[in-house]
């Protein structure tokens, strides 16, 4: 091979890199010489002896020593004592700056204010928090498992409620598309149920829970036997006559073939008026029978039915109409809806406070601006039954006010709106761009209003109990949106 030929030789104007290089190198070595010199004498060996040092030397050494020290010692100092002082300043001085500046960024925020107290129902700036009207679902199984019936309850009161019956074959939309509540049943039974009855009436239930079977023989145990007059006699799966029509008399082992029997030729429309006689029947005697109820009344259907058995009762079926047939894999039965319209209706009048389905009410404060409306109790229930959902009611902050207004913040539509407008026949409409985590609307009601519907009767004594509402008062510092 061709050897390498030597670099060129660096003219006056070059940088000579090799050599810069082996200069470094030299000089880092001979300082980790030292380095090593140094650490073998402080291990035992052999120093250099202090003769052999020049006095030079020497004095540098010694006054390095010394900056050393001091420079150790004034350190040290720092942190034991300088340090810990600075810090202290530092807390006591900002400390204080930033809780003043908190508390202003509260006080001063347009997004909401501390209300004061206000504990006397007549005064302006009262408000209370609706407790909203209990509710239940029941499934109602026949014996062969499958679901037959659903019933809503509703305790307007302690001593007052409302039944509603749905039949088994209502049509519920969802994600894939029209399906029974039977067909529900069969793919997750209660829960799936549950959900899409509480879509279709628009409410939140307070409890569902399922009636089996066999539990009618208990229930209808001490209220047995129960005389019923049906329009049409009840036929089994074969058609055959189970119950003539005309005056029949169950005894509680008969309830539940008595409730879910059907043939094909049965239409559930036919089934709802059989189903709603026996409720009525059976809740009368369970009212006018002095034997305690055979379950539990604290929870689940007994606490629902002993309630409403006590005082007013309304009983009724959701108005639904024929719709298509269900597809063979959902049991290719006919299916029946319900209008957005009517089921409100229905709801209504049974639940004058709603809890709504998530996202499904726009939530409503009513204020009353006239000093003249009992809170706007009256008003409140109006709204509900648009489909609103009123969670506070109460005064405004002063009274005079002329007209009625229906203001809505961002987030909730003009059409919400205009709905809640439609209710009332009244108010002009404000559209507000604050966020509103309080509510999706505040209604303040005016001499329209009063002029239009009159004064509240217990205007003067405050939160009414007209048409079985209940609310509980804020006796504490509450806090509103402006």
């Amino acid at each position: 091979m061709t050897p390498e030929l030597p670099p060129p030789p660096s003219s006056g104007d070059e940088i000579d890199f090799s050599a810069l290089v082996a200069e470094h190198n030299q000089s880092t070595a001979e300082r980790v010489s030292q380095g090593r010199r140094k650490g073998e004498s402080s291990s035992g060996q052999t120093p250099p002896l202090r003769s052999e040092m020049s006095s030079v030397e020497q004095e540098d050494d010694a006054s390095a020593g010394s900056a050393k020290v001091s420079q150790a010692g004034s350190t040290s100092r720092w942190w034991r004592v300088g340090y810990p002082v600075l810090v202290g300043a530092v807390v006591l001085l900002v400390v204080p700056i930033l809780i003043f500046a908190g508390l202003r960024v509260i006080l001063d925020s347009s997004d909401g204010k501390l209300i004061k107290r206000v504990t006397d129902p007549a005064a302006p700036g009262y408000e209370a928090v609706v407790e909203k009207t209990p509710t239940a679902m029941a499934a109602v199984v026949a014996p062969d498992g499958s679901l037959d019936s659903v019933v809503v309850f509703a305790l307007t009161s302690d001593t007052s409620g409302g039944v509603l019956l749905i039949p088994g074959s209502l049509g519920v939309d969802t994600d894939f598309g029209l399906f029974p509540l039977t067909a529900l049943w069969k793919l997750g039974q209660l829960e799936p149920v549950t959900t899409e009855v509480g879509k279709t009436l628009n409410l939140n239930f307070t409890e569902s829970f399922i009636v089996s079977a066999s539990d009618w023989a208990t229930l209808g145990g001490p209220y047995a036997p129960l005389t019923i007059s049906i329009p049409e006699a009840v036929h089994d799966e074969k058609d055959a006559i189970v119950f003539p029509k005309g005056s029949v008399t169950l005894k509680s082992d008969q309830i539940a073939t008595f409730l879910t029997s059907r043939s094909a030729k049965d239409s559930d429309l036919n089934r709802l008026i059989r189903q709603e006689l026996f409720w009525k029947a059976w809740l009368e005697k369970v009212k006018s029978s002095s034997s305690p109820f055979p379950t539990s009344t604290t929870s689940g259907l007994g606490r629902f039915v002993a309630a409403v058995a006590r005082g007013q009762l309304s009983i009724s079926s959701l108005p639904v109409v024929p719709g298509p047939v269900a597809p063979a894999a959902l049991g290719g039965a006919q299916t029946y809806i319900v209008k957005e319209s009517a089921a409100l209706a229905s709801v209504a009048a049974i639940v004058p406070f709603p809890d709504g389905a998530s996202g499904r009410r726009p939530r409503i404060r009513v204020l009353d601006g006239t000093g003249k409306l009992s809170n706007g109790i009256n008003a409140a229930i109006m709204l509900n039954a648009a489909g609103g959902q009123v969670d506070v009611v109460g005064n405004a902050k002063s009274y005079g006010q002329a007209t009625t207004q229906i203001i809505y913040f961002e987030g909730t539509t003009e059409a919400e709106a205009k709905t809640m407008q439609k209710a009332l026949t009244m108010g002009s409409i404000v559209a507000s761009k604050q966020s509103n985590s309080g509510a999706d609307m505040t209604v303040i009601l005016g001499d329209d209003f009063v002029a239009k519907f009159g004064p509240s009767s217990s205007s003067s004594g405050g939160v009414s109990s007209s048409s079985s509402t209940t609310t509980t008062m804020a006796s504490s510092t509450t806090t509103a949106r402006k």
